[in-house]
């Protein structure tokens, strides 16, 4: 059987690239999609419009913009009995559904949100699909927030690895990496059971504290030639071949790309972090994602990084707007989000200096520049400066 896969031309705001080539996790969405098909025995056709999907057997379709794992793939061909077309499903009384349901279009049909990923019998057109719920299945953790960012106290999230989501804006791409880590720790295990058995009793028998913390230090998935600081810790982690990690730094439930390099004191948390990167001393990375030769000086929570950014310390992207909505630009509209914490989108190239702030939920183009205000940064010295008096610095002097 083929899966044809239909090409959308959708390009993700501010970066410019085709939606197949952003990358989610330690992989393109195109990347993914082909080793999940191929992992089924599905002969993956790309084609170019719905017109081109030939109707002369027993098929898969979808978008090149669909986002799903390894479990609703496998669901969805176990539960499809050839016999009547059908669309993907996962229930609508879910976290999941209410977390990551912004912007994706769904027809919902009987509790069931239904997504652009279908299986036609042959003969059988995909207009009057209906909805095939795949098993779904979460369970949730709850984290303590401030009391300013929700009346609750607590940010509630789903593990699951039962996941499809339409890509089309950089929030979703945020999301999609986010949701990553614990796709692949899902497929690591089922994948390879006996190194899962093994790392449970490593656990058990050489490490210290609560049961979830000696678990998480024994999980860990190293690339080649991978060098982490004695004093570093690793929870949970897949670091790349090359990886560096600095003294008393933290890396944890993340993928880092080959040859990144996290320095001293560094804290990266439930974040993807790109190939040959730089994490630099004391940065906080915290739910975000960072793209390739991007230089993260900066602390961020929930944000997003193209390409070859620079952002550097001191530079702060704002993530909260203490329990009113947060709104994100889609084409020249603002729209609400459901997430009550969400930091900023840099463009590829972007240039971020020092005391410079960003509003939750702004997008900053590609090769954008920003520094601080020339008169708040000394420049001219005075000749004769008198030791008993204070001074300010204005319009780049001391006064």
């Amino acid at each position: 059987m083929r899966a044809y896969v239909i090409a959308t031309g959708e390009r993700i705001a501010p970066f410019g690239d085709p939606v197949h080539e952003i990358p989610i996790g330690d992989a393109t969405l195109r990347e993914t999609q082909d080793r999940l098909f191929a992992k089924f025995g599905l002969d993956v056709v790309r084609v170019d419009r719905i017109e081109d999907v030939p109707d002369d057997q027993d098929r898969i379709v979808t978008w090149d913009d669909v986002y799903f794992t390894r479990r609703v793939l496998k669901d969805f061909l176990e539960r499809w009995n050839r016999a009547r077309t059908v669309r993907l499903a996962l229930p609508t009384d879910s976290t999941f559904y209410r977390q990551f349901s912004w912007y994706q279009d769904l027809d919902v049909v009987e509790g069931l949100a239904m997504y652009r990923f279908y299986g036609a019998p042959r003969g059988a057109s995909l207009d009057d699909a209906e909805p095939l719920g795949v098993i779904y299945e979460e369970r949730l953790v709850e984290v303590r927030v401030p009391h300013f960012v929700n009346e609750r106290g607590i940010w509630v999230h789903p593990i699951t690895s039962s996941i499809c989501l339409h890509v089309r804006h950089w929030l979703h791409v945020l999301d999609a990496n986010r949701l990553s880590v614990q796709v692949k720790w899902v497929d690591t295990i089922v994948g390879q059971p006996l190194w899962a058995a093994w790392a449970l009793v490593r656990a058990l028998l050489f490490r210290r504290g609560r049961m979830i913390w000696r678990v998480l230090s024994a999980a860990n998935r190293f690339g080649r030639d991978v060098d982490v600081h004695p004093t570093a810790r690793i929870e949970g982690a897949f670091l790349g071949d090359g990886v560096r990690v600095g003294a008393q730094a933290l890396v944890r439930g993340s993928i880092i790309g080959a040859n990144t390099v996290i320095e001293d004191r560094a804290n990266v948390a439930y974040s993807t972090i790109g190939p040959d990167c730089f994490v630099s001393k004391y940065t906080l990375i915290y739910n975000s994602a960072v793209m390739a030769e991007t230089n993260a000086g900066m602390s961020m929570q929930m944000c997003i990084a193209g390409r070859r950014a620079a952002l550097t310390p001191r530079a702060t992207p704002t993530d909260t707007l203490g329990g009113h909505a947060i709104k994100v630009r889609v084409g020249d509209d603002y729209l609400e989000v459901p997430h009550e914490v969400l930091g900023s989108c840099f463009g590829h190239d972007t240039f971020i200096g020092p005391d410079v702030y960003v509003a939750p939920g702004r997008e900053l183009p590609n090769g954008l520049k920003l520094y601080p205000a020339p008169g708040r940064v000394l420049t001219k010295i005075p000749d004769t400066i008198d030791p008993s008096r204070s001074y300010v610095v204005r319009d780049g002097t001391i006064e």
